[in-house]
This record gives structure tokens, C-alpha cells and sequence, in this order.
């Protein structure tokens, strides 16, 4: 089974780089700083809750980290969700070293759309992964 969006782009950084970026958990507001209102780290490592206010949106997001694999592996889920047309959200990200260098990173997400049409849900999702990965990309 595939996954129901996903993202993928070669980076000029090293895995070591990019998977900081992920597990810096309560720091995602450093990659989208034109859409982060605010964020609120509970907890650290494995279990962490981060608290999501979008700019422009009524209520939060809570995402859960689930997983950090050996600088290979980072998932979350989506725990609390007042402001996405989703629901049983669940999100993948896989590094792997690029040949020549670099890193090749895959955004991948399991959800059920709510409220709206699953494609339109797939193209959000994925141009949301887009901008993540151009801001890990841009803070370096």
C-alpha cells in the first residue's frame, strides 16, 4: 500500500543535518515562519507533544512524535486537529545519504480527508511538505 501524499527532494545537506532539523520537534516554526503563529513543546524525545497555531487559523494543532530511527527515520501524528480537512493522520519521513553527497528526503502521509476532497487534501499536504523541506533547505 502507498502512502496518500507524499513529498520527495535532494537536498545539499548531510542526513546528520536534516534529521536535527526533524527531531528539533519544537522548532518547526523555524522552517515555516511565514505560517507559524506559534509552537509549544510538552515533553521531549519520543512522546513530545508540540502545539501548533497557524497564522490566519482558528484553533491548534497537537502532533505527537512517534518514532526517530537512527538519523534514518522520523514519524508523527496528528493528535488534536481543529484546522485541517484530515483525520487518522500519520506522517513518515525517510533519509537516505544521495549519491554525490547530500540527502534525499521522502514526506510521506497516511490520513482519511474530512470535510473536503481527498486530492485537494493530497495537494495541500504535499505543498505543505514542499515548504518544510525548502526551510530546512533555507535555515541549513
Amino acid at each position: 500500500m502507498g502512502y496518500a501524499a507524499q513529498t520527495a527532494k535532494t537536498l545539499a545537506l548531510s542526513r546528520q543535518k536534516v534529521f536535527a532539523h526533524l527531531v528539533d520537534f519544537g522548532g518547526v516554526g523555524k522552517l515555516l515562519p511565514d505560517d507559524v503563529e506559534s509552537v509549544q513543546l510538552r515533553g521531549e524525545g519520543i512522546g513530545s507533544v508540540r502545539s501548533i497555531r497557524l497564522k490566519g487559523a482558528d484553533g491548534a494543532l497537537e502532533e505527537r512524535l512517534e518514532a526517530a530511527v537512527d538519523e534514518h527515520v522520523m514519524s508523527y501524528s496528528l493528535i488534536v486537529n481543529t484546522v485541517l480537512p484530515v483525520e487518522n493522520y500519520h506522517a513518515v519521513v525517510v533519509l537516505t545519504d544521495a549519491p554525490g553527497g547530500g540527502c534525499h528526503i521522502q514526506w510521506s502521509s497516511n490520513w482519511v480527508a474530512k470535510g473536503a476532497p481527498e486530492a485537494e487534501v493530497r495537494a495541500m499536504l504535499e505543498g505543505l511538505y514542499g515548504k518544510l523541506i525548502d526551510g530546512i533547505e533555507r535555515v541549513g
